[in-house]
C-alpha cells in the first residue's frame, strides 16, 4: 500500500512539473505565443520517449547482484524551458529492480544536448526510491527512504529508435534502447 500511495505521488509530481514548467517563460528561448493546445497538457514539439533497460554491468563482482533491472522509462521531452544551452529539457519518470532486486522509482527532470542528428549526452537528477532494508546504505542519502541521484548519459539514435549508456554513480552501466515518439 506504501508503495502505490508513493507511485501516485510520483506521478502527481511528474504532471505537476510539467504543468509548472509549461506556466513558466522559456529560459534563454523566445517564447512562441500560443505554444500549447488547451486539450492537451503536451505543448507544440513535445514529444514522448519510452526506454527499456536491455543490459547492465556492475563494476564490483557482487553475487547478490542483479544484472536484469527491466527498466521502463517515460519521458517527456520539451523544447522549453531549457537552461545550460541544452537542446532540450527532460520529465521522466522510470521503474525498475535495483541492484538487489527490489521494485524502485526514479523520478526526475534533466538535460539534452544534441551534438549531431545522431549522437547526444543527458544529465537527469531526482529522487530515487527503492532501496530498503539491509540495502538502505547502498546509496548515499537514502536515510528517509528517498534519495537524490544524477545520471550522466550518452546516447546515439537513428531516426525515433536510440541507445543510450547510463552512469549508474560508482555501481554500473546500463544501456537501454528507445523510441521517441
Amino acid at each position: 500500500m506504501k508503495f502505490l500511495t508513493l507511485m501516485a505521488a510520483a506521478l502527481a509530481a511528474l504532471v505537476s512539473s510539467v504543468a509548472l514548467a509549461q506556466s513558466a517563460p522559456a529560459m534563454g528561448v523566445a517564447a512562441a505565443a500560443g505554444n500549447g493546445n488547451s486539450d492537451t497538457w503536451l505543448r507544440d514539439g513535445d514529444r514522448i520517449f519510452f526506454q527499456y533497460s536491455v543490459y547492465n554491468k556492475h563494476w564490483s563482482n557482487n553475487p547478490e547482484h542483479v544484472n536484469k533491472n527491466h527498466l521502463l522509462n517515460f519521458q517527456i521531452q520539451s523544447n522549453y524551458d531549457r537552461v545550460w544551452g541544452a537542446d532540450k529539457t527532460l520529465f521522466g519518470v522510470a521503474f525498475f529492480k535495483n541492484s538487489f532486486g527490489q521494485p524502485s522509482q526514479y523520478l526526475y527532470w534533466g538535460q539534452q544536448w544534441d551534438f549531431n542528428d545522431y549522437v547526444y549526452a543527458k544529465v537527469s537528477a531526482g529522487l530515487l526510491h527503492g532501496y530498503k532494508g539491509k540495502y538502505k546504505d547502498k546509496i548515499p542519502f537514502n536515510k528517509l527512504g528517498v534519495a537524490p541521484a544524477i545520471l550522466p548519459t550518452l546516447g546515439v539514435r537513428y531516426k525515433n529508435a536510440s541507445v543510450e549508456a547510463i552512469i549508474l554513480g560508482n555501481s554500473a552501466l546500463m544501456i537501454g534502447v528507445g523510441y521517441t515518439f
